[in-house]
């Protein structure tokens, strides 16, 4: 089974068709055809479904996708060990994060990477869902992720935790501050709130201590990215709790920020699955740990 036949399979699968992966992979797509016919023959099953418009992958092909997945990472971090080893200098670093955690830490921990190391390319995945994130790096799609606290258990995976980040309430311009400079969590409940879908972090913990105090949420607006938050409640379309260096943003375009009384905080954490990490990796992760409070 070769590297090439796993990277055709896998593009073709996140490109939905042979067409599209063969143009994101810059190959002809007789070639690209005739590397997943060669692999399907080796594995004795057929991988995708060949529809009119487009494949759909089998039950043997999304049996052979995590393995896939992880067989090339694998293969990518003994490509960089020997680079390392002959004193060679390139390679990738394949990171995955929350979109508010891309703000801070990594960007500030990227930009030292990328001076420190600047032959090495950095690609940098985000999702909305830290079991997502801790999904890709499982599957192999990233190599290191960070995301906020575990709402299930990975047993593949290992965490390591680098902070705590604290969550204010960010509301529209123009709103008076509190006499007291912060906001009880009873206060903040009784905000229209722009907030994200239940699953995500803050809509579930607001929805708990609703549920706690026996009032109902008021959730003005449904949001799918955090940052959409932002230019709503700066819209005046309600108020909003969002990480601190978000809501920095926020401040610049007249927002007014509120800390909770007792403070809210999440915590953050590095997912990586056990093992032996690329060099790259190590040298990210000695740059990221320890965080102090964010």
């Amino acid at each position: 089974m070769e590297r090439r036949h796993l990277e055709y399979f896998l593009a073709v699968v996140d490109h939905g068709g042979f067409s599209a992966a063969a143009s994101a992979l810059l190959v002809a797509q007789p070639s690209l055809s005739h590397s997943i016919k060669v692999l399907e023959r080796e594995l004795g099953a057929e991988l995708f479904h060949r529809l009119p418009r487009g494949v759909r992958v089998t039950a043997a092909g999304e049996a052979l996708v995590d393995s896939a997945r992880r067989a090339l990472r694998e293969m990518e971090v003994g490509r960089a060990c020997v680079q390392e080893v002959v004193g060679l200098t390139a390679g990738r670093l394949d990171l995955v994060s929350l979109p508010t955690l891309a703000l801070d830490p990594l960007a500030e921990v990227i930009g030292r990477f990328r001076r420190a190391h600047p032959q090495v390319q950095v690609r940098l995945m985000q999702s909305e869902l830290g079991d997502d994130v801790r999904e890709a790096v499982r599957s192999g799609a990233a190599e290191l992720g960070v995301a906020d606290t575990m709402s299930r258990p990975f047993v593949e995976l290992q965490s390591d935790y680098i902070g705590n980040q604290e969550l204010v309430v960010t509301l529209p311009p123009g709103t008076p501050e509190p006499k007291t400079g912060t906001m009880s969590i009873d206060e903040l409940l009784t905000l229209d709130l722009v907030t994200g879908f239940t699953g995500t972090l803050v809509r579930d913990l607001l929805t708990k201590e609703a549920e706690r105090r026996g009032v109902e949420l008021s959730v003005a607006v449904e949001v799918g990215h955090r940052e959409s938050a932002l230019h709503l409640v700066v819209a005046g379309a309600g108020c909003a709790v969002l990480p601190r260096p978000l809501a920095r943003v926020a401040a610049l375009e007249g927002a007014v920020l509120v800390s909770v009384d007792p403070a809210l905080k999440r915590e953050i954490h590095l997912v990586r699955r056990p093992g032996v990490l690329s060099p790259a990796a190590r040298i990210f992760l000695d740059m990221l740990t320890p965080q102090t409070d964010i």
